[in-house]
């Protein structure tokens, strides 16, 4: 079972549909609104999954969204912003 979490030196708040991400104490701080947001909750909450829950939030089909939604997380997770845990 894969899933993510914040990296050990990020903060993160969630102010209405944004999530706020700064790596401690220096920052930069990321932004991420929309479905941007929408996936790093979906990764944060199951991983293994993150397609699907994302395709059912916004509406869209899983193999239209898979491609972007992947690449995205694994973007998140080479800037250091997600860590895979097991």
């Amino acid at each position: 079972m894969t899933r993510f979490m914040p990296a050990s030196d990020l903060a993160t708040e969630v102010v209405d549909d944004a999530v706020y991400a700064a790596r401690l104490p220096s920052g930069p701080i990321v932004v991420l609104e929309g479905v941007s947001a929408v996936i790093w909750e979906e990764a944060c909450a199951d991983g293994d999954r993150v397609v699907e829950h994302v395709a059912a939030r916004t509406g869209r089909a899983s193999d239209e969204i898979a491609g972007t939604v992947t690449a995205f997380v694994d973007a998140l997770v080479a800037d250091g912003l997600l860590v895979r845990r097991s």
